[in-house]
């Protein structure tokens, strides 16, 4: 009855917050269906192809062997499983204790049920630290007040516990009550938000990559909005030579990326409902005017802002023609090649100059590379049932050729391995994603020209 009254609660007083996403009722949205994969959509699911991590260049010569997915460990493997469970005793017996003296809201019940709920989490107990930790958390809220910041711990480690037992709809909520309670008290100025800011937008770029929730573009609007908020308080608070700034500005770029890939979730944003989210939550963030979420232009301004933080901090040479390529890989990924083309011969040049530039250009634009070099394996579907870990999933690998022209397209797709009866529809699929995809051309004295027969090797999960 406890952990009910707390997210009962909890739910009631996000509800009246601004970020209320109607996750309650989500339902996962239609896996979207190409040209030709028809008989793979209404076939045997159990065979469907899920994922594709990014594929590795195979060498003449060699034959790398991708290494075997690390299996779920199992915590009583772990040489401190034993100690862990005698400290789980002691904790027990520590909270019976005060309970009998101080009763079931004693304050000091807070320590010991957070500290128990951690260990539990540690020997995989889940379920039991989730029971633990909601505990300690709604002790602390009748001792402390409803929006104390002392529960933020044991909420940041109950949502670590949700997310392994793919609880989307307690994750999303508690992430979002994180936020709340953390701008409530540090508002919309203050550099302790930033930390805030990022956690909550990197939770809704993985919501979207597992599908959850009814509105798929309002995940990534928000993601944006929040990794922009992020990088100007970074900006000012701490100036752009903070080591975090890079990593903001890719996530914007990451974040682009997937509004560029998948248009049709963005016109859910013309909804009053997701317009009214939006333009409360950049209030919130002091953020100005309205955003839509960008494709193109917020990707471009983010890489652009790489390259000022690479020519500011005197970077070595290598990262910043490395980033100068990024933003050359980003106008051939929207099919601007004479401004890529201008972006890879400033990088070329860069490492050429150099005593050893040879071998950097040979490292950089030796061969044809799959881009945006951030962009994350590729969830097909966006099925709900599994995360990132790809826990119950079965993988495989399969080698593919294809030609690379001066532009990035992938020409002329070959599977070099074998086909048979069970793989057929896997290796359907992946050699049609191949063919989509984009990679950085090869240079040769600056400039972007076509390569045939580059041979990939691609780990995928069904």
């Amino acid at each position: 009855m406890r952990a009910f009254s707390l997210k009962t609660s909890l739910t009631l007083t996000f509800l009246s917050t601004l970020l209320c996403l109607s996750q309650s009722s989500a339902q996962q949205p239609e896996p979207e269906v190409e040209v030709g994969a028809e008989a793979e959509q209404t076939g045997n699911t159990s065979n469907r192809l899920l994922y594709i991590d990014l594929p590795v260049a195979l060498a003449e010569g060699l034959d790398p062997v991708l290494p075997e997915p690390l299996p779920l460990a199992d915590p009583q493997d772990d040489a401190e499983f034993l100690r862990r469970l005698d400290s789980i005793r002691q904790y027990s017996s520590a909270v019976d204790s005060i309970e009998q003296t101080g009763g079931a809201w004693d304050r000091a019940l807070v320590e010991e049920l957070s500290t128990m709920g951690s260990l539990q989490q540690q020997q995989g107990e889940h379920a039991e630290a989730i029971e633990t930790l909601n505990r300690a958390v709604h002790v602390n809220r009748i001792n402390a007040g409803l929006h104390s910041l002392e529960q933020i711990p044991a909420i940041e480690t109950m949502i670590d516990s949700y997310i392994a037992i793919g609880d989307w709809g307690n994750a999303d909520l508690y992430n979002n009550y994180l936020f709340f309670v953390q701008r409530k008290a540090f508002g919309a100025d203050d550099p302790r938000i930033i930390p805030v800011l990022d956690r909550l937008a990197n939770w809704h770029m993985q919501a979207f990559n597992i599908g959850y929730g009814e509105s798929l573009g309002l995940r990534l609007s928000t993601a944006q909005i929040l990794f922009k908020a992020a990088a100007r308080m970074v900006s000012v608070h701490f100036g752009r030579a903070d080591e975090r700034f890079v990593d903001l500005k890719t996530n914007i770029a990451r974040s682009a990326y997937l509004v560029a890939r998948y248009p049709q979730y963005m016109a859910e944003l013309d909804r009053p409902e997701a317009r009214t989210t939006e333009d409360l939550l950049r209030d919130s963030l002091n953020e100005q005017g309205r955003m839509l979420p960008r494709g193109f232009r917020s990707g471009e301004v983010a890489l652009l802002d790489i390259i000022d933080f690479h020519n500011e901090e005197f970077s070595s040479v290598y990262d910043l023609a490395e980033a100068i390529t990024n933003l050359g890989d980003w106008y051939i990924i929207f099919a601007r090649r004479r401004a890529a083309g201008q972006k890879y011969a400033q990088a070329y040049q860069l490492l050429l100059d150099q005593d050893n530039g040879e071998e950097l250009i040979k490292q950089l634009f030796g061969q044809v590379v799959p881009i945006p070099t951030f962009r994350r394996p590729t969830n097909l579907e966006k099925a709900t049932s599994h995360d990132l870990d790809r826990s119950g999933l079965r993988s495989d690998y399969a080698d593919l050729s294809f030609d690379v022209t001066a532009s990035g397209v992938v020409r002329n797709v070959r599977m070099l391995s074998e086909i048979t009866d069970e793989n057929t529809l896997q290796l359907d699929r992946l050699r049609r994603e191949a063919g989509l995809s984009t990679f950085r051309p090869k240079l040769v004295e600056g400039r972007p020209v076509r390569s045939d027969d580059n041979q990939f090797r691609y780990r995928y999960w069904y």
